[in-house]
C-alpha cells in the first residue's frame, strides 16, 4: 500500500494557471474524496496523480517516491473511469484479465486472480458475456475488477457513478466502500456529489477554483464548515443563509437579521457591529410558537420519514425539515427558532467562519 503526498502542486495550461500550491497528504489505507463542482480542479488533480496530466509545479509523491516524471504504468496505480472504458469486443473475463496478460503472468495465476475478483464483485455468472450484455452497474463492477486484479498501491476513481440511476448509485456506493474495507487499498475518489463524499470518505477534500477550501472528516466539514462556500456545498438539504449584524443581547452574542434575532454560539469570534452571514441547516430548525423567524408555508413536501417545508420569510425562502406528524398546509403561518449551538456564522466580506 502507499501514502500519497501533494507538495505545492500547481497546474497551468499555457499562460492560464488553474491550480496553485495544493498541499495535503493521504495516509496509507485511507479513502479520500476530492469534492467540488465542475471546473474546481478535482479531476485534473486525479489525472496528475495517474500521470495522465503533467505537474506544472510542486512535487507529487506516491509511497515516498517523487513521481512527477514517472510513466503512468510505473506508478503502481489503477484507475476506474466514469465511462467504464471497457473493450467492447472482449468478454468480461478478457477485460478483467487484459492487464495481467499484457504483463505476461502465467495463465493459471491470471485465472486465479480473475476468478477471485469476480467472486468478490459478484461477476462470476457474467464472465462469458460482452459489455453490451451488462447493465450499467455490472459494467462498473467489471471496470473495478480490472483495476483490482492489478493489486495496485493506489486506486483512483473518476466520478464512477455519475452514469447510473439514483437507486443503483446508492447500491454501488456501498459496494465500493465494502471493497475498500476488504482490500485496504489507498483510494482517491473524485465526485461532485456530496452524498457520495459524506457516505464513503474517511477524509473529504473540498475544492474550489483550483484550491483546497477545507479538509476533514465528513462530520467535520458538515458540523464546522470553514466557509460559506463549504456550508452551502455540503448537506443534502440546502442551508438557509441570512445577512445580519452582530449585537450584544443580555450578555450573549446575537445577530439581528431581517428574519429576526438569533443567538450565536459561545464559540463564535464575531464582534458587536460586525456584518455577518448566518447559516442554518433545515434539520436544525425547531418549530416554536414564539420563535423569532416568522414564515408562511408555500410548499409542503412529504418525504415519507419527515416533511420538508418551503416557507416564505421576510428575507425570502426559508427551508425546514420537520416531523411528519405536524399538520402543516400551504398558507399556514409557521414560526421557527434555532438553538444557538446550531447557528453557523461567517464574516460577510471574507465569507470565512467566525
Amino acid at each position: 500500500m502507499a501514502t500519497v503526498e501533494y507538495r505545492g502542486i500547481g497546474k497551468s495550461f499555457g499562460a492560464v494557471q488553474i491550480m496553485r500550491d495544493v498541499s495535503f497528504s493521504i495516509g496509507d489505507h485511507q479513502f479520500v474524496v476530492l469534492l467540488g463542482p465542475s471546473g474546481c480542479g478535482k479531476t485534473t488533480l486525479l489525472r496528475m496523480t495517474a500521470g495522465l496530466e503533467s505537474v506544472s509545479a510542486g512535487d507529487l509523491m506516491i509511497g515516498g517516491k517523487r513521481v512527477n516524471d514517472m510513466h503512468p504504468r510505473e506508478r503502481d496505480i489503477a484507475m476506474v473511469f466514469q465511462n467504464y472504458a471497457l473493450y467492447p469486443t472482449m468478454k468480461v473475463y478478457e477485460n478483467i484479465a487484459f492487464s495481467l496478460e499484457v504483463a505476461k503472468l502465467p495463465p493459471a495465476e491470471v485465472k486465479a486472480k480473475v476468478e477471485r475478483a469476480a467472486e468478490i464483485l459478484n461477476l462470476t455468472p457474467y464472465l462469458g458475456r460482452y459489455p453490451k450484455e451488462l447493465s450499467g452497474g455490472q459494467r462498473q463492477r467489471v471496470a473495478m475488477g480490472r483495476a483490482m486484479v492489478r493489486e495496485p498501491s493506489v486506486f483512483l476513481f473518476d466520478e464512477p457513478l455519475s452514469n447510473l440511476d439514483a437507486k443503483l448509485r446508492a447500491h454501488m456506493r456501498t459496494e465500493i466502500r465494502q471493497l475498500h474495507n476488504r482490500l485496504k487499498t489507498t483510494t482517491i475518489y473524485v465526485t461532485h456529489d456530496q452524498i457520495e463524499a459524506m457516505t464513503m470518505a474517511d477524509k473529504v477534500v473540498v475544492m474550489r477554483a483550483g484550491k483546497i477550501e477545507q479538509m476533514g472528516s465528513p462530520d467535520e466539514v458538515y458540523d464546522t464548515p470553514s466557509s460559506k462556500y463549504v456550508a452551502d456545498f455540503i448537506g443534502s438539504s440546502a442551508i438557509n443563509f441570512m445577512d445580519g449584524t452582530v449585537v450584544a443581547a443580555d450578555g450573549a452574542a446575537a445577530v439581528d437579521t431581517v428574519n429576526g434575532r438569533l443567538l450565536l454560539p459561545d464559540s463564535t469570534t464575531a464582534k458587536p457591529g460586525q456584518k455577518v452571514v448566518c447559516g442554518v441547516r433545515p434539520t436544525d430548525v425547531v418549530v416554536s410558537a414564539d420563535g423569532p423567524i416568522r414564515t408562511t408555508a408555500i410548499l409542503v413536501e412529504r418525504l415519507g420519514h419527515d416533511v420538508q417545508l418551503c416557507t416564505l420569510a421576510a428575507a425570502g425562502e426559508f427551508f425546514a425539515i420537520v416531523d411528519r406528524t405536524l399538520p402543516f398546509r400551504e398558507g399556514d403561518e409557521v414560526r421557527f427558532d434555532v438553538p444557538a449551538s446550531k447557528v453557523h456564522v461567517f464574516d460577510a466580506a471574507s465569507e470565512r467562519r467566525l
